[in-house]
């Protein structure tokens, strides 16, 4: 008999075999069985399959139960997903507050995708008090991470004058950036934001940038 290792292996190379069918069921049932047998990171992943309704029924409740498991011991992804149901209400009610804190746990391991929530939570004061300079700080912890959003996220700020004095230059800085790193929408900020700032405001941006 496998243990949960064994167990989450074996799940692991049937899921990503990427041959579906039987393969993908059956590694969604060794995944269960590796969960329940305390594995965390297969607690994290069943989790997700539930979410996502991969080799088995959806079922939000199910996933927000083993994002718990996963979570509760301190597992930087599924201390995300967790807060993620509880920022959005998925199998149980919404809780923003617990969404923020679930997230800074996340965050303070550097998983990038908790650094851009607890910013726009902490931008606009949602689960607690608003904290535009906490939110700028881990944007860029996010930022120096390669995390795109972050960086388009600051570009934002700055140019909005979110939380900040209003810096176009900043702004640009923050755009291009988020494009360097493969964001999508950046180059149309970069070419709206052109048109509103002045030449001396792009000399410096285009000297900054070289």
């Amino acid at each position: 008999m496998m243990n949960g290792v064994g167990l989450f292996q074996e799940a692991v190379s049937l899921v990503a075999s990427g041959r579906g069918g039987f393969s993908l069921l059956r590694g969604a049932e060794l995944m269960r069985r590796a969960a329940d047998a305390g594995h965390i990171a297969a607690a994290n992943n069943y989790g997700a399959m539930l979410h996502a309704g991969r080799g088995v029924r959806q079922d939000f409740v199910a996933a927000r139960a083993y994002y718990n498991q996963a979570a509760s011991a301190g597992y930087p992804i599924a201390l995300f997903n967790m807060g993620f149901m509880c920022f959005r209400g998925l199998g149980g009610p919404r809780d923003a507050r617990r969404a923020r804190y679930l997230f800074l746990r996340a965050a303070q391991q550097d998983e990038v995708d908790a650094i851009t929530y607890l910013g726009l939570m902490l931008m606009s004061g949602q689960g607690g008090p608003a904290d535009p300079a906490a939110a700028r700080s881990w944007w860029s912890r996010g930022a120096a991470l390669g995390n795109s959003r972050c960086a388009f996220n600051l570009g934002i700020a700055h140019a909005g004058g979110h939380g900040c004095p209003q810096d176009l230059v900043k702004a640009w800085r923050w755009f291009r950036q988020a494009e360097r790193l493969g964001n999508q929408d950046a180059a149309n900020e970069i070419e709206r934001l052109e048109c509103a700032m002045s030449a001396e405001e792009q000399d410096r941006a285009y000297r900054r940038a070289s």
